[in-house]
This record gives C-alpha cells, sequence and structure tokens, in this order.
C-alpha cells in the first residue's frame, strides 16, 4: 500500500454495499443500451471493417438498433464484434458499453484510433494495433518509460479510462494485480472520503494508476469482495449524489 494510504478504509456502506452483491450478476451483467446504428455508421464513415452487434430483451444478438451490451461481453471473442482486427474491435465494444452507461461519467464518443503523426506510406493504424496486441497477448502494458512521461503506451485517441477497460476485458495486468476500470465519478468519490490524490483521472500517470489499483485491492481484501464490486459503489455512490442533488426527494432511495 501507499504510504499516504495507509489507514485509509473502505466506507462502512461500500463494505454493506459490496456484501450484498455478486460478481456474476452486479458485475458481469452489468449491461448498457448501445445505439448501434450510430456505432456501425460512424465505423464504416472512419473506414474500419469493425461492425458491432447487442442482445435484445430475450438474449439475442442483433445488429442493428439499440441493443444491450453487458460487461461479460467485452472479452476477447466475444460474437459482439465482426473484427478486420480483434484488438480493434474489442476497443470499439469497450467504447460503446462506457460511452452508453447509465451511470459512469462518459459520454458518447467515437475513438479516433489514427496515428496523426504516421509517414506516407505507413499504416496510420500500426501504433494502436501494436499496443492493444500486446495488451492482449502478453496480458500486461508494452514498457513505455522511455518514450512517454506518464508511462502509459501511446495509443491515439484511447484515454486513460478507455484504456482501462481494454485492459479489464483482456485481463491484463499492471504491478499492482489485474487492471481495473476508472472512472471520474470513481475517482470523485475517492476524493470526497478523503484520498489525497490528484482528482483529474485523464491526468493519472501509470503510477498514480497503479495506486489506485492497489487501494480497490486493499479495500476488497478488507471487504471480503471483488475490486470490480469496489469500484462500482463508488461510481455509483457519485452517480447516486448527483440524482440527489438534482432531484431532491424525487431521488430513487439507495443503500448509500
Amino acid at each position: 500500500m501507499h504510504l499516504s494510504d495507509e489507514g485509509f478504509e473502505p466506507p462502512e456502506a461500500c463494505v454493506q454495499w459490496c456484501r450484498t452483491r455478486s460478481y456474476p450478476l452486479h458485475v458481469l451483467d452489468d449491461g448498457a443500451q448501445v445505439d448501434l446504428d450510430w456505432w456501425n455508421g460512424h465505423l464504416a464513415q472512419a473506414g474500419h471493417e469493425i461492425r458491432l452487434r447487442g442482445r435484445d430483451l430475450d438474449g439475442r444478438v442483433v445488429a442493428e438498433g439499440v441493443a444491450v451490451v453487458q460487461r461479460n461481453d467485452l472479452r476477447r471473442g466475444s460474437e459482439l464484434v465482426e473484427p478486420d482486427d480483434d484488438g480493434l474491435g474489442l476497443l470499439f465494444l469497450c467504447a460503446a458499453w462506457q460511452g452508453a452507461h447509465p451511470h459512469r461519467r462518459f459520454k458518447r464518443r467515437f475513438p479516433d484510433v489514427v496515428n496523426p503523426h504516421a509517414r506516407v506510406g505507413e499504416d496510420p493504424l500500426a501504433r494502436i494495433r501494436g499496443v492493444l496486441r500486446h495488451c492482449a497477448r502478453e496480458r500486461s502494458l508494452p514498457n513505455a518509460a522511455s518514450a512517454s512521461w506518464s508511462g502509459w503506451p501511446e495509443t491515439p485517441g484511447v484515454g486513460v479510462s478507455l484504456l482501462a477497460v481494454y485492459l479489464w476485458a483482456v485481463e491484463a495486468g499492471t504491478s499492482s494485480g489485474r487492471a481495473q476500470l476508472i472512472d471520474q465519478y470513481g475517482v470523485s468519490t475517492l476524493i470526497h472520503e478523503g484520498w489525497l490524490e490528484d482528482p483529474s483521472v485523464s491526468g493519472f500517470t501509470l503510477r498514480r494508476y497503479d495506486r489506485y489499483v492497489t487501494l480497490l485491492g486493499d479495500w476488497a481484501a478488507q471487504a471480503n469482495t471483488r475490486p470490480e464490486l469496489i469500484e462500482m459503489w463508488l461510481v455509483q455512490r457519485w452517480s447516486a449524489r448527483l440524482r440527489e442533488a438534482r432531484q431532491g426527494a424525487l431521488a430513487e432511495p439507495t443503500l448509500f
């Protein structure tokens, strides 16, 4: 544990919330309603031979309209992706799930993964493909310490949060354990509870992210739960605070 995090323990509300939930039901089945037409239209316009799918209310795979993508669908070989590149296909599926999730900070945004500095004749997607392929094959990040001040590899158009979703999906890890999702709402809850760290997720270095992953793991061990549930509580806690502030007495009661 980081020296500054010693004594920083999970709130009792977090422990109680996590203990009443299960990993398969509440994490893996966590779904978002994705507009497949919007995503596939943008993929075609950008020249990607990738198409995303989703599920209808009966769980059948569908290729158009608004459909559900569950977190359990974010994995290599997912049947919800028709890829020309497995890594890029999964990355866009992660972006679609993240951007449509009702409790997370993100809005729908199409990642521009083309390398703007590619030389004439060079594949403008080679850089992002290489990083994604390495993460999936080695289940770790490529060493980028000498090429990037932040420690993160160069991934054009992909921020820290989206890359973290992809890392979780391919079961990649860092020096602190399996990669975990990181959301601005979740980090805002940590700061509100007293975490002494920079509140901006977009500015997280790899070292700072490792500290975050370590904290989630430590809290999960103390609560006898999974880090994914800790992260989910952090995100939903902030989302509930926003609803309470905006809707007052009309807000749906929560366990927060």
